[in-house]
């Protein structure tokens, strides 16, 4: 008989003397165990295994439509004979080498045979009953396999798979499991056969062939790797050591490097010969590599030769093969390139700029990582060019996707400013800015910087609002806002110089030309005053517009800039209207004080003459007037007194704005003393007691402040009542004024009457109850007023008042 292996090969006397070699010609096998002790394929043994038992030379019994068994005995060999179902399962029942047992169609137990014990290692006693997934492992219990499988095979017939299963000892086995679903004549499902069979063996045999031709095919791609590198690197030094680490070999360029021959190096250990020491990582990094097998590649610095070295490692057997490059140059760029990237980096933070750039080619888009930052998107993947416009609002994408366009086009630059929305729904403001690279005319790159600008949006907006109530108020009021740049002599005028000077003015001497000349030398002293202590500038001037005299006042403010120039800054506005009133004021009040000083001269003559001659009849007819005669003389005497005091008193309040003192430092504690000491008969008669906290020193007019004192004393000590007069003088620091607070114990005074006892000649009681003109409160209030003040009271009848006026704090010193 030929060598079996092919069907034409495979004859059915090779099957006669398959069986015919059996111990045991009774004994089933399966095709497949047939077709391996032959050598040849399942199908080519099924084949003839099937044309033998049609000439009824074997026996055979199906299971399903692939699963057989086929047997002889020595009788049989030679003529017909079928068994019966009793000697089918005698023969599965012998089967040792498979798994072959009946489940019900619920999957539970109910056959077991020797080979499944074998196999299992349960015997029938055991297994009989329970159920099929006892065998199959935990995890495929957790995703149903088993019954995902007998699904399989009651709905297709039959089901067939690899995998891990269980044996009674725990242990695990790879099996080869083919379920058969078992129907009667009617088609019910009646249960299932199962075959198993222990493929172990063979899987790890397989695997072991996987892992050798894994590594094989590795050591195939690592020669080519080597090989590649071999030609890609001759100029590279080169050695080679065996597996103790000792030289075998180097080229030249090695034998250069280290100023070494190979007849010093050969059979010698690197640490031995070189300055190097054996704990060095570089042998680390060979030990490494031969205790893995697989190849490596480093950079180092090396000591020695004080250089930075591609190191590149190729392990064998039988040891190693080094290649090294010198790559300090590349290194010394790398270096270099790394520290102006982080620079750059630094710079982008810093200015809160981040870059950018679009291929025109293949619109591939690149971003800096602080762009990402900026428009709060992930640094994960760069951006597509649809994608990198997506950023921009909705209303302004076109704006930079046509300045793009436009730049790509024309070879120039794009600058635009533009909105985003960022991920939480924020718009804010771009500046974007780029420039196109160009090669032979044609753009070969655009690339550029953008920046958040949304803070200076901000500011741009908010300036935008105060220029635009500027510009009301300005209109307004005629005003206009004026602005000279000292160093450079320019100046500028919003809304125009000419609306208020009736010119153009650009420079100080243009200014200077408009002004009157009486008024020059004035002008040009208040502003080299500003400029020289940095406080603002006020005066009142006159210019001359179109010929006519016109009052302006031109108050400024230096300023420093940040480049250390000088500007003065003011506003400016057209007053003749104002000072012609105060003119006409000032003329009017001169012509009231000059009426009310004759008033008082013309009415005080005949006053006098009234009174002389009522004391002449009162001295010489004292004897001759009865009682009656002498009470008139008296009323008529007093009465003439009061008009007098009344007539100075009216005189003094009309000349309270004329005839005054200028401001300088009074001191109220020494204001107050002299009024007390004034007042002291008065004090002294009524009991009264007069205390004082700490006082200030104020900006006024030392005598007219004592009126208002004494004014102030006077009343609190006529309206103190049955009791002795209290009477407290405090003051109380209020920003750039002090309050000064006179408060008694006396009548008190109904709020109703609050504001009318400061008008002139106003009185609450009659002279019989208190002495008065009704002009001391009016004066104190008029001169408060000179002072840029308020006064007022508080009170309750019955209760005391506190008087309260304001006066400004001294600017040389104060308390």
């Amino acid at each position: 008989m030929g060598a079996p292996g092919s069907t034409q090969d495979v004859t059915r006397d090779d099957v006669r003397e398959f069986f015919s070699r059996r111990e045991d010609p009774s004994t089933p096998f399966f095709t497949e165990e047939v077709a391996e002790a032959l050598e040849c394929p399942p199908r080519t043994a099924r084949r003839r295994l099937e044309e033998l038992a049609e000439r009824g030379e074997i026996q055979t019994k199906r299971r399903d439509d692939s699963t057989a068994i086929w047997w002889t005995s020595r009788d049989a060999l030679a003529g017909d004979h079928q068994p019966d179902e009793e000697q089918f399962r005698a023969f599965v029942s012998a089967v040792k080498d498979y798994a072959i047992f009946m489940l019900d169609p619920d999957g539970t137990v109910v056959t077991w045979n020797e080979g499944a014990e074998r196999i299992k290692g349960y015997s029938a006693p055991e297994i009989v009953g329970e159920h099929f997934s006892t065998f199959y492992t935990e995890a495929d219990r957790a995703e149903s396999v088993p019954e995902t499988n007998l699904e399989i095979a009651a709905e297709e017939g039959r089901v067939e798979d690899e995998g891990w299963r269980v044996r009674a000892d725990g242990s695990q086995f790879w099996a080869n499991v083919t379920i058969t679903a078992i129907r009667d004549d009617d088609g019910e499902l009646r249960g299932f056969t199962k075959v198993t069979r222990d493929m172990t063996e063979r899987r790890e045999y397989e695997q072991r062939l996987e892992a050798q031709t894994e590594r094989l095919e590795r050591q195939r791609d690592d020669l080519e790797v080597e090989l590649d590198d071999i030609f890609e690197r001759i100029d590279d030094a080169f050695f080679a050591l065996d597996e103790e680490f000792q030289f075998e070999y180097v080229n030249e360029q090695f034998e250069s490097y280290f100023g070494r021959s190979a007849d010093e190096l050969l059979g010698r250990r690197p640490w031995e010969v070189l300055d190097v020491d054996e704990s060095n990582p570089l042998f680390e990094e060979f030990r490494t590599a031969m205790a893995t097998q697989e190849p490596t590649s480093f950079e180092r610095y090396s000591e020695p030769l004080g250089i930075w070295a591609m190191v590149r490692v190729y392990p064998s057997e039988t040891g190693l093969s080094v290649y090294f490059r010198d790559i300090t140059e590349r290194k010394q760029r790398q270096q270099e390139l790394d520290r102006t990237r982080e620079l750059l980096e630094k710079a982008e933070r810093i200015a809160d700029v981040g870059g950018w750039e679009i291929d025109p080619a293949t619109e591939e888009v690149f971003w800096t990582e602080h762009l990402f930052e900026i428009l709060e998107l992930p640094y994960d993947a760069e951006p597509s060019l649809d994608e990198a416009l997506d950023v921009y609002h909705e209303a302004d994408r076109h704006i930079v996707e046509d300045a793009i366009d436009e730049a790509l086009e024309t070879g120039g630059s794009l600058d635009v400013e533009t909105r985003f929305r960022t991920p939480d729904g924020e718009v804010r403001w771009l500046h974007v800015k780029g420039d196109v690279d160009l090669e032979d005319g044609e753009a070969i790159l655009l690339r550029g910087a953008v920046q958040d600008i949304t803070e200076r949006k901000e500011r741009e907006r908010e300036l935008q609002r105060v220029r635009d109530r500027m510009e009301f108020a300005l209109n307004a009021t005629d005003a206009v806002v004026w602005d000279w740049n000292v160093d450079a002599d320019e100046a500028s005028f919003y809304p125009s110089a000419e609306s208020l000077y009736g010119t153009e003015v650009e420079t100080w001497e243009d200014f200077v030309d408009v002004i009157h000349p009486e008024d020059r030398e004035e002008a040009q002293q208040a502003i080299e005053t500003a400029i020289e202590t940095g406080e603002p500038k006020h005066e009142e001037i006159r210019i001359i517009r179109d010929g006519e005299v016109r009052w302006i006042e031109a108050p400024g403010h230096p300023v420093q800039d940040a480049d250390g120039s000088t500007r003065v800054v003011g506003v400016a506005r057209d007053i003749s209207e104002r000072k012609e009133y105060e003119r006409k004021l000032e003329e009017s009040n001169e012509r009231l004080e000059q009426f009310a000083y004759a008033a008082s001269h013309d009415l005080q003559e005949p006053l006098r003459m009234v009174s002389s001659y009522l004391q002449l009849i009162e001295r010489r007819y004292a004897d001759d007037l009865d009682e009656d005669g002498r009470e008139f003389i008296e009323f008529a005497v007093d009465g003439a007194d009061r008009m007098r005091a009344m007539i100075a008193g009216l005189l003094e309040y009309s000349r309270v704005e004329t005839q005054g003192d200028a401001f300088e430092p009074v001191d109220l504690e020494t204001v107050v003393a002299d009024v007390r000491e004034d007042l002291q008969l008065q004090i002294s008669e009524s009991g009264a007691d007069v205390t004082a906290g700490s006082l200030p020193v104020v900006e006024g007019d030392e005598n007219q402040l004592r009126q208002v004192f004494q004014n102030l004393l006077d009343n609190a000590i006529e309206y103190s009542g049955d009791e002795p007069p209290e009477v407290s003088i405090d003051a109380e620091r209020d920003g750039d004024r002090w309050v000064i607070s006179v408060s008694d114990q006396g009548i008190g005074i109904d709020p109703e009457n609050a504001e009318r006892i400061f008008d002139v000649f106003q009185r609450l009681h009659s002279h019989e109850e208190h002495a008065g003109t009704g002009i001391g409160l009016s004066l104190c209030q008029r001169i408060v007023e000179r002072h840029g003040g308020d006064i007022w009271v508080e009170s309750e009848p019955g209760e005391g008042a506190t008087f309260y006026f304001t006066l400004p704090v001294a600017t040389d010193r104060e308390n």
